[in-house]
């Protein structure tokens, strides 16, 4: 297990004073185990960017796909709602390089079990290097976050989700222990809410977090693609929402916008020529929402431990939205 030099050490409590003095609540057993890991053990991309409260890339694939550690006040508030003890056993969906899996092990002890699962082969290779130090992460890679993988626990206490998902699948539903609860970030690929959903007196209650920005957990969902007319109308749904509650548009013009949702969801099927054609014709609904919309794609994210706020990342992902 690597060690932090004590500069390096040095940047990282100053880092998690930062984050704590926002107001997200940095418990004692974070604090210790972010600051005994070293990331150089889950990544060989340049980490600087850490200290500055940003997501860092551990994988990038061929064709544009990247998977990255979450930024470190997001790292803090997952594992703050996590609620380990000592002895727990955790089930983690999506890698994060193994820094994830590494901070609960840290937590949790001698005594509790990780159980990270990932659909990548290629991720899961990276990650078993660098978890080859810790014998209490049990690490499999699985086709589909969709089927319950084989010798898994039967019953599930603690579940982290550390990529969004549209829902939780079945199989973990109906696993989830009575008292135990799963930590997801819930919704389509441009908008989520970080949801915990706590299995209460045999039913599921969810409970929203805050709204948040994070890639797909299978490194290929993140290569960039078309959308797809669903997307498109997820999309437009979102917009309408969100001008109705600023008031942005008058109620007439919002109502087109939802026409042209309903039309977009009849067009499944379409190709991608069909769908350019279809919004080209529709273009002069767009037009005065345009800011709005390039908002939506390029969301502002918070990064509260960061010292200057004012400068740029290329990869937003695993963030808050202010």
């Amino acid at each position: 297990m690597s060690q932090w030099g004590v500069g390096t050490m040095e940047e990282m409590r100053s880092l998690l004073d930062r984050i704590s003095e926002s107001g997200i609540e940095v418990p004692q057993s974070v604090r210790k185990a972010m600051c005994s890991l070293h990331l150089e053990q889950f990544t060989t991309y340049d980490f600087n960017g850490f200290f500055h409260d940003r997501p860092v890339v551990f994988m990038e694939t061929e064709n544009g796909g990247v998977k990255t550690i979450s930024a470190p006040h997001m790292i803090v508030t997952l594992l703050h709602h996590l609620e380990l003890n000592q002895g727990q056993e955790v089930l983690v969906v999506g890698s994060k390089g193994g820094y994830m899996a590494a901070l609960i092990a840290s937590i949790i002890g001698e005594d509790g079990r990780v159980v990270l699962i990932d659909p990548s082969p290629e991720i899961v290779r990276h990650t078993a290097n660098a978890l080859a130090g810790w014998p209490t992460v049990d690490l499999r890679q699985v086709e589909s976050i969709e089927v319950a993988p084989i010798e898994l626990p039967g019953e599930l206490n603690r579940v982290l989700i550390t990529g969004s998902i549209e829902s939780i699948p079945n199989w973990m539903e109906e696993r989830i222990v009575e008292g135990g609860f799963v930590l997801a970030p819930i919704g389509n690929n441009h908008h989520q809410e970080l949801m915990k959903l706590e299995r209460q007196v045999g039913e599921l209650h969810p409970t929203s977090l805050g709204p948040v920005s994070f890639g797909p957990v299978d490194i290929l969902e993140s290569e960039p693609k078309p959308l797809s007319a669903i997307e498109i109308a997820d999309l437009i749904e979102t917009l309408i929402e969100t001008c109705h509650e600023m008031e942005l548009c008058e109620a007439e013009d919002l109502q087109q916008l939802g026409t042209i949702a309903d039309e977009l969801r009849l067009m499944e099927d379409a190709q991608e020529g069909e769908l350019e054609a279809f919004i080209t014709n529709h273009m002069q609904n767009f037009v005065q929402l345009w800011p709005m919309i390039q908002l939506m794609f390029a969301p502002t994210l918070a990064r509260p431990g960061d010292i200057d706020q004012d400068d740029y990342s290329e990869f937003d992902f695993d963030e808050f939205k202010p």
